[in-house]
């Protein structure tokens, strides 16, 4: 098994393993090791079944059951509590999986429960001949690339994060009542539960505002800190292959979508890793 850094400090490409076959005791070690250095590993070739991938993202902790939005669910397989499908492939005009269409902002899986997902596991059944590309940023990297005004204006702070994705490019409204979506809160610096790193955990998808702000300063507040994470030059472009699987930190790093043609298909599995709740870092 060998690993090799393929993106800006924090990607890294894992070679010369067969995830059809069983992990090693070291290789397990090794894996866990790896993503929590790098935030995201990309394993190409590997043709998982369902109880494959879901016994890759066992690997890295307890599987974790998927929420699912009543009006999208049409999916049919013994494996669904655990295996999502992402794809814009319709039957009757219905999606047989989620998040269909078009490009996506940046975000964290899960920021919007009281335990976020420790890591995201996408394995790529069919992709486009062009576009649908997934966009990573490493959020260890843009918090301390932070002017130290702004990190202090940040650190300490909590955000409340919401899932509302009728719409996948645009922020939501800081006046919605959150009582009609599923929201969490969450410290806007944290401490990484296994590294110990810092890294910024707001994004432009989901997080509606800061607690205990006016709602202009918690704006501006936002509006510089999603600003920094799309300049980020800590940002790494993934173009899907078939049997391409990627599994990713969400602690500590947020991914997008580009948009991609809608007369093609785009398919890939998703699992997803069981979290905990974020600590606050406690100093800048």
């Amino acid at each position: 098994m060998r690993c090799r850094e393929i993106g800006p400090g924090f990607v890294a490409q894992v070679t010369d393993l067969d995830l059809t076959r069983p992990v090693t005791a070291l290789q397990h070690a090794q894996l866990n090791h790896w993503l929590d250095q790098y935030l995201v590993l990309v394993l190409p070739r590997q043709a998982l079944t369902e109880s494959q991938q879901i016994d890759f993202s066992a690997l890295f902790g307890p599987p974790s059951e998927r929420s699912r939005p009543q009006d999208q669910r049409v999916e049919q397989s013994p494996f669904a509590h655990l295996i999502g499908v992402v794809t814009n492939v319709r039957d009757n005009g219905q999606p047989i999986g989620s998040l269909p269409d078009g490009e996506m902002w940046f975000h964290h899986d899960g920021c919007f429960i009281e335990r976020p997902y420790r890591a995201t596991v996408l394995r790529a059944v069919q992709v486009t001949s062009t576009g649908g590309e997934t966009l990573f940023v490493d959020m260890r990297q843009v918090y301390e690339s932070l002017p130290a005004a702004l990190r202090a204006a940040t650190v300490g702070r909590s955000a409340v994060h919401v899932f509302d994705y009728r719409t996948l490019n645009q922020q939501p409204d800081p006046a919605m009542d959150l009582s009609r979506v599923r929201h969490a809160v969450h410290p806007a610096v944290i401490q990484h539960p296994r590294s110990g790193a810092h890294a910024l955990y707001v994004n432009p998808l989901c997080t509606v505002r800061f607690i205990g702000m006016p709602v202009d300063e918690s704006q501006a507040l936002l509006h510089e800190l999603t600003t920094a994470i799309l300049q980020s030059s800590a940002c790494y472009r993934h173009r899907w292959d078939v049997d391409d699987v990627v599994i990713w930190d969400n602690w500590a790093s947020c991914h997008a979508r580009t948009d991609f043609p809608s007369g093609e298909v785009r398919m890939l599995r998703r699992s997803i890793v069981s979290g905990q709740p974020l600590e606050p870092a406690l100093s800048q």
